[in-house]
């Protein structure tokens, strides 16, 4: 795997020949970032990007829907941000922050003069349109038209969420003209660290992205947007052509130091050194109701039924995955020597080995999933459910759980059968398809992809979660988008627009219908 981090570096030595080296007040040594060509920008806007949403944005997701708790036995009140629902404008900031400067990036490859670059604005389009999709589902009304223009515009006027969707699908539709109609002399995609170059799985990823867009909007009922919908799935259902493997992500992770390692690894388990100091390793814990599922305690539609993922998405204590109640009080006396919980699982970490320093290099170099092919299997069950596509709705979910599995590293053995007399968990005796397909979704994002689950319970209120316990709820329910963050009210006060933690609760992206 191509390692990418002092890429920019090389590109500083690489253009000190340009024939305009002896231009006044020019710095050979230090290159116009307007100067790099696509491929050199491209694997680290894939890196950078990825980052937000393999820690910020999977972090929300994942205590927003009740999968992670917090260790309430070496933390005083964790997570009391997220368990009162009392969001601010501070709140999960770094999402919006993060997810614009790398927007950014793609943007500059899309701009870019030079010839023959067919390939890298396919694949920054695509990426794009991944992006900011989350931005939409997240923040609603956002910056797009006059967004990405760096210091061009500093000030960029705010675009109807529902009008950004339609450029995004259009982003989307542009890139897949670009693939299956490739310039004989465009520039092959070798700097790509997600498909080195694969543009045949690129487009399956467009193609997923854009059935993903549609889902999101599957409430709305005036006739122009079904009209335009059904447009669209026709196009999809022509194509047949969706993600068939996991998306994975790995521009050379390694234990080198912190920044070389694997967003999720080095944010949530182990630093460069092996430690836990700079890592949230002992914050975060399986919440309580995720380990009663995967228990097989829940005490309703799973019990008995012990998911045999559980040993891979958290350690085992007792034999069972221990976890905390969102808003669960700490009792005096109580640590974590008389109440151990569960850790992040093998099969998120990697952390595998003789000893700490092997079993730190194995999880720092684990790649990163953009997208899992069991995500791709469940949406696929979710348009046919809903009449969308054609096709088998079931074998699809079945599929998108050993999906799940087979990522995971864990062995299936007769779970299908087992969870099918389950209601809300199994196929046959759920009532609500869809609360199936989404209950086993979540289990299968759940630390990997968090936010599509937190996005998918907004815009369905699938999985059926508890809230907080001990009145911690500072506001009634779970937000329903976040608020602008503080960046953005001080830098772009004339456009942004001003929201309450109260508000947010109410009011979602425009595909929000209660």
């Amino acid at each position: 795997m191509k390692k990418i981090f002092f890429i920019l570096a090389v590109a500083a030595v690489s253009l000190t020949s340009c024939s305009d080296y002896l231009a006044d007040n020019t710095n050979v040594n230090s290159p116009l970032e307007s100067a790099l060509p696509p491929r050199l920008i491209l694997p680290g806007a894939q890196a950078q990007a990825f980052r937000t949403q393999a820690i910020n944005m999977n972090r929300l997701g994942s205590v927003m829907t009740n999968a992670w708790g917090g260790n309430i036995y070496q933390f005083t009140n964790p997570l009391q941000v997220e368990y009162s629902y009392n969001f601010d404008n501070n709140t999960y900031a770094a999402v919006w922050d993060g997810l614009y400067r790398s927007v950014g990036n793609f943007q500059k490859i899309i701009d870019t003069d030079l010839p023959n670059q067919g390939n890298f604005i396919a694949i920054s389009k695509i990426m794009k349109a991944h992006y900011v999709q989350y931005i939409v589902d997240l923040y609603g009304d956002s910056p797009y038209f006059e967004a990405f223009k760096g210091q061009e515009n500093l000030t960029p006027a705010y675009t109807d969420d529902a009008v950004i969707y339609k450029e995004l699908i259009k982003e989307l539709e542009e890139a897949r003209a670009l693939i299956q109609n490739p310039s004989a002399t465009a520039e092959g995609v070798a700097t790509d660290v997600v498909f080195s170059g694969n543009m045949s799985k690129w487009l399956q990823l467009a193609n997923t992205i854009e059935l993903r867009i549609l889902l999101r909007q599957s409430k709305l009922t005036d006739p122009a947007t079904v009209t335009y919908l059904n447009s669209k799935y026709a196009t999809l259902q022509t194509l047949n052509n969706f993600v068939s493997s996991d998306v994975l992500i790995n521009p050379g992770y390694s234990s080198a130091n912190n920044d070389k390692q694997s967003p999720f690894f080095g944010s949530f388990v182990r630093d460069a050194a092996g430690s836990t100091t700079n890592t949230t390793n002992t914050l975060f814990t399986s919440s309580k109701h995720f380990a009663d599922v995967l228990n097989g305690e829940i005490g309703g539609p799973t019990a008995g039924v012990i998911d045999p993922r559980r040993s891979r998405l958290w350690t085992l204590v007792g034999g069972k995955v221990v976890g905390t109640d969102q808003g669960q009080k700490p009792v005096p006396g109580q640590n974590n020597t008389t109440n151990p919980t569960s850790r992040f699982g093998l099969g998120l970490t990697n952390y595998v080995g003789a000893n700490t320093a092997e079993r730190t290099a194995a999880g720092s170099s684990k790649a990163g999933a953009i997208m899992l092919l069991s995500e791709s299997k469940f949406l696929q069950a979710e348009a046919v459910q809903r009449g969308f596509l054609t096709g088998s709705a079931q074998t699809l979910f079945n599929e998108g759980v050993q999906a799940s599995f087979t990522y995971l590293g864990a062995t299936i053995g007769t779970y299908l059968t087992d969870i099918d007399t389950k209601a809300n968990f199994g196929w046959t005796a759920s009532t609500n398809k869809i609360q199936a397909i989404l209950t086993q979704k979540w289990i299968a994002l759940s630390g990997i992809h968090g936010v599509e689950n937190y996005i998918n319970y907004t815009r369905t209120g699938f999985p059926v979660i508890p809230g907080s316990i001990n009145g911690f709820n500072l506001q009634p329910s779970r937000p329903k988008r976040l608020i602008y963050p503080l960046s953005e009210y001080n830098a772009n006060s004339s456009n942004v627009p001003i929201l309450t933690s109260a508000q947010i609760t109410t009011q979602g992206p425009f595909w929000y219908v209660p």
